[in-house]
């Protein structure tokens, strides 16, 4: 590898920090989060307004842009296929509420960009934007075409990418364009993701009404809160449970947790079983409340699954994961979501009839399941899979192994991919626990972080340059 030109490579990433910071506030303060669609936006407006952005950012700077018409665009050095693509996403999950900062007003403080959607996945997608610049710039030529993909339905379903039972109307971007040879998806951390688990989502409602309860948490406005309405009793307010007393003869319970990503629930539970504890301490629940809410807590702290005897401990992946998302209210019944993340050793219908069978011992059923995306393992002894481990080690300074990811990411549906960093998120450290992560209250990503991403990026496409694959 040229020594020199990757000291000017350096020295330029280095000079581009304000440039970097301003291009991320400009994409963060886009509201990017799903919506209804529309014509010519799949995913409603605000993702549209992100892929428009990205466009005119690719445009400015000389790169080849195309529009595949899917939700997915694509910034490119020169014409041509494209045989390295490099996908990071525009839109975001909701913003809830209990931020210290405007989370579509964007601030830069203490070397971080405070904003919804800044580590996942819009830092990312400008420092590898800007690192195509920067090649660009010094006239550096590949053997092979790389390109910037952006999507904007990964947070959701990635129906921009591959198509869903959900989405079969879109014309997803696999269904109509081949995939590049080798992908790379920075929306995880260093060194290389070469798997992925599974993802089942699940909603289960009781088969009887409530007696005298309501309950609702986790609504799409309000990751991490939990209301309930009980009959009146004794209640005192605690730090993480508040009570109000109605003039209905109610009393209004209201809890909050942070918010934390579904692929890594808590083993102390959440929202909901703060919520559930206060309900079954009230002493004023009915004999059927009382067991409806004890299965809702039961169900938010069984973390791995065992409770639907789903349980499955893989080596290579991880133990499955469950987490419990949010509470509706149904027609007068309780009705929960959970987002399961499964290991290769175990599968969907596994998964189901467990689900299925330990409902229904609780008084409650299946009200609607979705396979989401399989879990896949690539090739570990892959020689790209080695010399990225090495590069990244390297820069960081670490020996880290290559790992398998909880989280969905666009590698799980494209052929030839791997996870590649970024490890954006490292919040400022005055940030008290549970704010400045990904998905929850004033998320920030690094700058440092991202700058260092892009020297990984840039020795990793110029090894690239040197190898088959």
């Amino acid at each position: 590898m040229d020594e020199q030109l990757i000291r000017q490579i350096d020295e330029l990433i280095d000079a581009d920090r304000a440039n970097i910071a301003a291009d991320v506030i400009r994409l963060v303060n886009i509201r990017s989060v799903r919506e209804a669609p529309l014509p010519g936006a799949p995913f409603g407006e605000g993702p549209q307004r992100l892929l428009e952005e990205v466009m005119a950012l690719g445009a400015d700077r000389g790169f080849v842009t195309r529009d595949y018409g899917t939700g997915v665009v694509s910034l490119s050095p020169d014409e041509g296929e494209i045989d390295l693509g490099i996908w990071a996403h525009g839109d975001v999950v909701h913003e809830g509420i209990g931020w210290n900062y405007d989370p579509y007003n964007a601030v830069e403080y203490k070397g971080c960009i405070i904003g919804r959607g800044a580590t996942d996945n819009k830092g990312q997608l400008v420092a590898i934007l800007r690192l195509l610049e920067i090649f660009k710039k010094l006239g550096i030529s590949l053997r092979y075409n790389p390109a910037l993909f952006v999507g904007s339905n990964e947070e959701t379903a990635m129906a921009e990418v591959h198509n869903t039972p959900e989405k079969a109307d879109v014309k997803a971007f696999l269904r109509n364009n081949p995939a590049p040879r080798l992908s790379l998806v920075p929306d995880s951390g260093f060194p290389v993701g070469y798997g992925g688990k599974g993802c089942v989502r699940a909603r289960i409602i009781a088969k009887t009404p409530w007696d005298g309860v309501r309950l609702e948490a986790g609504k799409d406005d309000s990751p991490g809160k939990a209301e309930a309405w009980i009959p009146m009793g004794e209640f005192t307010d605690t730090a993480d449970c508040t009570v109000e007393r109605c003039a209905d003869g109610t009393l209004k319970l209201t809890a909050n947790t942070a918010p934390v990503h579904c692929a890594h629930p808590k083993a102390d539970g959440n929202m909901i079983t703060v919520i559930t504890d206060a309900m079954l301490s009230s002493g004023t629940l009915s004999e059927g409340d009382r067991k409806k809410a004890e299965f809702l807590r039961a169900v938010s702290t069984d973390v791995c699954g065992e409770l639907f005897g789903i349980d499955c401990r893989s080596g290579t992946m991880g133990n499955l994961t469950l987490a419990m998302v949010d509470v509706r209210h149904v027609n007068g019944r309780p009705e929960m979501g959970i987002n399961i993340r499964y290991p290769i050793e175990t599968d969907y219908e596994s998964i189901r009839r467990g689900l299925e069978r330990v409902s229904g011992l609780h008084g409650f059923e299946i009200a609607g399941i979705q396979a989401g995306t399989e879990p896949y393992l690539l090739d570990r002894d892959w020689d790209v899979i080695d010399e990225l481990t090495r590069i990244s080690n390297e820069v960081c300074g670490a020996d880290s192994r290559p790992y398998t990811v909880g989280g969905g990411t666009y590698a799980h549906v494209l052929p030839n991919a791997l996870v590649y960093g970024m490890n954006g998120c490292l919040p400022p450290d005055d940030f008290e626990p549970g704010y400045g992560g990904a998905h929850g209250k004033d998320e920030s990503v690094s700058l440092d972080r991202l700058q260092r991403g892009m020297r990984i990026y840039a020795r990793a496409l110029l090894k690239l340059n040197e190898m088959e694959w």
